[in-house]
């Protein structure tokens, strides 16, 4: 078995749980990582490109979630 597999769009969208057209909408504004295997020898819209497993997860720790502080923001003191 592949330690760094290959994933589809909805493999990426089933492991980040969230939806294909999100994940996709990601990859055209350039937010999300380009794929690693394009599939660019077949016609436009008879492309399947795929990720590895590995460009997923550094993109998903790496990333700033809506509403959330980054990691490296230090938290707001109250007083």
């Amino acid at each position: 078995m592949d330690p760094d597999p290959l994933m589809t769009v909805l493999q990426v969208a089933d492991h980040l749980r969230i939806t294909p057209s999100s994940w996709r909408a990601n990859v055209a504004s350039g937010d999300a990582p380009a794929a690693d295997d394009p599939d660019t020898d077949q016609p436009a819209n008879r492309r399947r490109p795929r990720w590895r497993r590995s460009t997923i997860e550094e993109w998903n720790r790496t990333r700033r979630r809506a509403g959330r502080p980054h990691q490296d923001t230090p938290p707001v003191d109250p007083a």
